[in-house]
């Protein structure tokens, strides 16, 4: 570019000037457009600086939303667990009962309805969390640790829907659409199979 201006401006007069008037009036020619191109090449890097940084931020803070609701995952799960390890008698938890060690009709009736009931809140919560991290972070994260958490945990409290009063066939189905990232359906189709992902 600016062998080009000297080109043009050596092209003009068509000679090489003798006078340092000349000389001084070509220097301040060139001055003026490379002044002007570096200020402008200059303006080009510090914006494109600008949109490096600005990318570098927001993935900083989709990363960071993502760790926090995986946090939140987690966090939701231990105190699944936690529920599923809750005493209904003496020597007895929760999850003797849903893994059919422990027959249920042995156990407190009303304290297993309780402690039932507990757990279906917390999983209710928790496949909710699955499907607003996959809506809201990532579609392309694989949640099929987190989604095969609560569907084994949602087959397990199936056989004891008796315990857990007459809304609990329409809960049941929207954990599992929230775990099989369905947003609707034209037929109930949780309780005739597995909510596990297969």
């Amino acid at each position: 570019m600016l062998l080009g201006t000297v080109v043009f401006y050596l092209g003009s007069s068509g000679k090489i000037p003798d006078d340092l008037n000349e000389w001084a009036a070509f220097g301040t020619y060139v001055g003026g457009i490379a002044g002007s191109l570096l200020s402008f090449l200059a303006l080009v890097a510090v914006a494109h600086a600008v949109a490096l940084q600005q990318a570098a931020l927001e993935h900083e803070r989709d990363r960071h939303l993502a760790d926090q609701h995986l946090r939140w995952l987690d966090a939701l799960y231990n105190d699944i667990k936690e529920a599923l390890d809750a005493r209904i008698d003496k020597h007895v938890m929760l999850r003797d009962v849903l893994d059919w060690d422990i027959e249920r009709t042995t156990v407190d009736q009303k304290l297993l309805a309780l402690r039932l009931d507990e757990l279906m809140k917390l999983l209710a919560q928790y496949c909710q969390a699955v499907d607003m991290y996959r809506d809201n972070i990532s579609e392309f994260y694989d949640l099929r640790i987190y989604a095969d958490r609560g569907g084994r945990i949602l087959d397990k409290v199936k056989p004891f829907m008796d315990y857990l009063g007459g809304m609990i066939a329409p809960t049941i189905e929207f954990c599992d659409m929230h775990l099989r990232g369905n947003s609707e359906r034209k037929n109930p189709e949780a309780l005739s199979r597995s909510s596990r992902n297969s």
